[in-house]
Formats: C-alpha cells, structure tokens, sequence
C-alpha cells in the first residue's frame, strides 16, 4: 500500500501555518518600507508649506496619492521648489513609476496564497478600482523569489528617496 502523499494533497497544517506566517511577514515588511516612504513625503509637505513663497502654496491633502502628487508639484521643473528639489524629484518620480500600483495592490488587494508541489509558494494579488466610472481589474502573481526582490528593491528605492527627501528638508529648512 502506497503511503506517499498524493501530489495534490494541501501542504500539512503546520506548513501550511508556516507559509502563511512568511506570507504575512513579507506583506509586513512591504508596508513598512511603503510606511517610513509615507511618513517622509508627509514631513517635507510640511516643511515645504512652511517655506512656500508668499503667492505660493504646497497643498498638504489627506490621502497619500495626493501627497505624492503634491509633492511632485512642488519640486517639479515648473514648482517653487524646483532648484532645491531636482534630485529629490528624480528619486521620487522613479519611486512612483516602480511601487505606486504596487502599493494600491499590496494595502488594498484580496490576497491568494498558493503552494507548489516543491513548497514554494506563489502569492496572488487582486484588486478592483474605479477609473472614470468604471471597473478596473488588476492583478499580480509573485513567486516566493520574485517577492523577495521586489522586498529588496522597495527596501532599497525607499532608503534613496527618504534620505533624498532629507536632503530637500535639511536645504529648505536652512534657506
């Protein structure tokens, strides 16, 4: 009699348990690096704002898309705090284009995670917007090493414009 488990059998509870645990630990580690990103755009709005030209404004609204916007509005090429603000521009402009919809997927997806035969398991991420009035589906599937660059390089990009916003902060506050 064959006592080998079949291969489409589930991973055992306390396997199972242990992915999950990974899981949850990586989707962590994301929103922290997603959360100290947040907390520096949010501290240079303000800086900024206090700073701002008189017939200037630096809006400081409440979500953190529109954060993002404001802030790219005011260290744009066309902004009041273009000169002091090109690199910082730079870095979160390439920060938005590689871990914006990234972000949307990660805070605000439904979450699916499968396991391979060989244990690795692969995470599904779906979400549902709405664009001009209408339904837009996305969705990511993230092998175990996949998610695991993409850790690495949200760890990375996060530092560079975090200490790119300090920079901004630290220049504006001494002017």
């Amino acid at each position: 009699m064959d006592t080998s488990p079949s291969p489409n059998a589930p991973p055992s509870p306390a396997k199972w348990d242990a992915i999950f645990a990974e899981v949850n630990a990586w989707r962590g580690a994301c929103l922290h690096h997603f959360s100290t990103v947040e907390m520096a755009v949010t501290e240079t709005l303000f800086d900024l704002s206090a700073a701002a030209p008189t017939g200037t404004g630096v809006r400081l609204r409440h979500l953190i898309g529109q954060r993002l916007e404001d802030l790219a509005v005011a260290i744009s090429p066309d902004g009041p705090f273009k000169e002091v603000g090109k690199s910082a521009f730079i870095e979160l402009s390439q920060f938005r284009e590689k871990h914006e919809s990234f972000r949307n997927l990660l805070c605000h997806g439904v979450v699916k995670i499968t396991v391979e035969r060989s244990g690795q398991w692969v995470l599904v991420m779906r979400v549902l917007s709405i664009r001009s009035r209408q339904a837009e589906r996305n969705a990511l599937a993230l092998e175990k090493d996949e998610a695991d660059a993409l850790l690495t390089a949200l760890k990375r990009d996060g530092q560079r414009l975090t200490s790119a916003l300090g920079q901004l902060r630290k220049a504006v506050n001494a002017a």
